[in-house]
């Protein structure tokens, strides 16, 4: 997406062209539900012909009793009466059932939309998903996918339907003055421009009120969310939050009213103009009558005929000009959704099914470096070495060394690399994400607090054994919960977290080894851990590093930590310093080198004894 098309949406030819669009919205139509959809379509054009039939059964009423005028067989009037109300009669029941179909086709059109949206977001590597411009086109195609798509719809059966009322109104007048007929259907297309600019002038605005509307989210969510209120309430941010989500409502509120008095100066205008030109036909058509050139029914039809008409051209003109607004918002939607992700390594890749249970035996990094969309400085850089069946390799070094980035590389969480990664002495990029996620147990940094059941905090991590309970206790205990679920008043079923009723709140530590214990819960060849004891105390935190040494004894496991006392036991320790490995070797060998490594251990071990803590190593 680049920055250009923020400007596309302002040209006429481009809401022209989105028109091209339409074949794709009828299949995603179709899709959602066909019976609903063909239903529906049907009901629609049948209902748009009541309106002329009505206006023929009036006139047939009219002038029956005009020309029996008392003499006649009341039975004839009866007769013309039935018909009427026939016709009322289909035109409620054709009603009742188009509401009965909408109503749960609208819900089709939706469910259907979101899908296709976050199945994109499914496909999109962690580079899509940090662009701005990406996350602000999510935001316009979800934030309307519930009711834009639905509206456009109606607005194409408004089309039709109105087109089929329209022309039969149109056959009952234009053997009267094909010239009346014909101006009344113009009337209309006079002021189609100035809707047509006002759509424009409104989707460009909504267009770029996108961002803002983010933050205006975000902001709701410090004040709403627990994660957040302690310290907005510390720091006594609630009333700045409360003041920045006020300015920018009152923007979209100032910018609403512009677009709501222009709509309406436009419509006041284009209303008076229309009424006085229908006024000049009805008089028109009230002479012809009193010179008797047309019978009284006739009167009654074609000033319905006349209204009608001019309803319904109206209509139509006002559905074309919503049509190409929305076109507008079709456009961003497919943009989206054909948007090109970075995702590479799809299931089509897969040489064999076997290949779905990956065992990894190896890692080797050759000459990797990488660095961030829209930066110049790289993050890694020359990134070589390897790692076997069996062995544990430690990643130190300061904040912002390039550590987390390793490990996102290596998980294909980005994938626009250079150099190699090999998994299996084969390239990473010739697996798939379902083969190697498989493969790996992951803990990150900023790892996901569920608030959800424990159940299903833990099963995540092998959602096929969600229900297994002997699996996610074992989990449990690896990670040093075993009798957390003893504690808790539902136990595998406690909701955890604050935000949802009957919820339990654990501590910053429980939440991190629960999502210990959702690593430990897949049988994975590779354990990683990205500072798996931010939140634990140091007893905590040698009973967790026991534990993962033992549950990698003939696997692999990579682990991240800034607490260099759990290190020592790494089979090796690489050290990064701006992207580059400086040091690498067991603890053994880096503290004979006497270098960063050692230099580090050691003020971190004097930080230790001069606060008095105690370690078990």
């Amino acid at each position: 997406m680049q920055a250009s098309q923020t400007e596309k949406p302002v040209s006429f030819q481009n809401i022209i062209f989105a028109f091209s669009y339409w074949p794709r919205i009828f299949r995603y139509l179709w899709e959602s539900n066909p019976v609903h959809f063909i239903s529906i379509l049907i009901i629609s054009l049948s209902n748009a012909l009541i309106p002329a039939m009505l206006l023929v059964a009036t006139q047939n009423i009219v002038n029956t009793i005009i020309d029996v005028n008392g003499k006649g067989d009341f039975i004839v009037i009866i007769n013309a009466v039935l018909i009427f109300i026939g016709f009322t009669l289909i035109k409620e029941v054709l009603s009742i059932l188009e509401t009965h179909f909408t109503s749960i086709y609208q819900t089709h059109i939706s469910n259907h939309i979101n899908i296709k949206i976050l199945k994109k977001v499914g496909k999109m590597s962690l580079t899509n998903f940090e662009n701005a411009q990406v996350q602000d086109q999510l935001q316009r195609s979800q934030q309307e996918a519930n009711y834009r798509p639905f509206e456009i719809f109606q607005q194409i059966l408004s089309i039709l339907t109105g087109c089929v009322t329209l022309f039969s109104s149109m056959a009952i007048l234009i053997t009267w003055n094909w010239i009346i007929t014909l101006s009344l259907g113009l009337i209309p297309i006079l002021f189609f421009f100035s809707y047509l600019h006002l759509g424009k002038r409104e989707f460009v605005i909504h267009y770029h009120r996108i961002p803002r509307h983010r933050i205006s989210w975000y902001l709701t969510y410090l004040l709403t969310r627990d994660s957040s209120f302690k310290e907005a309430k510390l720091y006594q941010l609630h009333g700045h939050f409360l003041n920045d989500y006020q300015k920018i409502i009152n923007e979209f509120l100032n910018e609403d009213r512009a677009l709501a008095k222009k709509r309406t100066n436009i419509s006041l205008f284009s209303q008076i103009i229309s009424n006085i030109l229908i006024g000049f036909i009805v008089i028109y058509i009230s002479y012809s009558a009193f010179k008797g050139q047309i019978n009284v029914g006739n009167l009654v039809a074609y000033i319905s005929a006349v209204t009608l008409t001019f309803n319904n051209s109206q209509s139509i003109v006002f559905n074309v000009v919503d049509i190409c607004k929305n076109n507008l918002y079709v456009e961003q939607l497919f943009a989206f959704l054909d948007y090109r992700t970075e995702e590479i390594n799809t299931d089509n890749k897969m040489e064999t099914k076997n290949e779905d249970n990956l065992k990894i035996e190896s890692i080797e990094f050759k000459n990797v470096s990488f660095k961030y969309p829209d930066s110049t400085k790289y993050a890694l850089k020359n990134i070589s070495f390897s790692l076997k069946k069996g062995e544990t390799l430690a990643i130190v070094g300061e904040n912002g060394s390039g550590k987390s980035t390793l490990v996102k590389l290596l998980t294909m969480l980005y994938n626009d690399f250079e150099g190699e990664i090999l998994i299996n002495n084969k390239s990473i990029k010739n697996l798939t994400t379902t083969q190697l996620y498989n493969a790996i147990g992951m803990v990150f940094q900023d790892f996901v607090k569920y608030e959800m059941s424990l159940r299903k905090n833990v099963g995540y991590g092998n959602v096929d054994n969600l229900g297994n309970d002997t699996k996610i206790k074992m989990a449990l205990e690896n990670a040093g919960l075993h009798n957390l679920q003893e504690k808790l008043p539902q136990q595998l079923e406690t909701q955890l977290g604050r935000y949802f009723q009957d919820g339990y709140q654990l501590s910053g530590g429980q939440w991190q080894r629960i999502a210990i214990a959702r690593a430990f819960m897949k049988n994975a060849s590779l354990y990683i851990l990205d500072e798996p004891s931010a939140s634990l105390d140091p007893k905590a935190e040698s009973d967790i590093f026991k534990k993962f040494y033992r549950l990698v004894e003939d696997k692999m496991g990579i682990f991240i930590s800034h607490r260099y006392t759990t290190l020592r036991h790494a089979f090796k320790i690489i050290v990064l310093d701006e992207g580059r490995i400086v040091e690498e070797g067991s603890h053994d060998e880096l503290m004979n080198k006497n270098g960063v490594y050692s230099e580090l251990y050691n003020l971190q071990m004097e930080q230790f004894q001069t606060s008095g803590k105690q370690f078990i190593n």
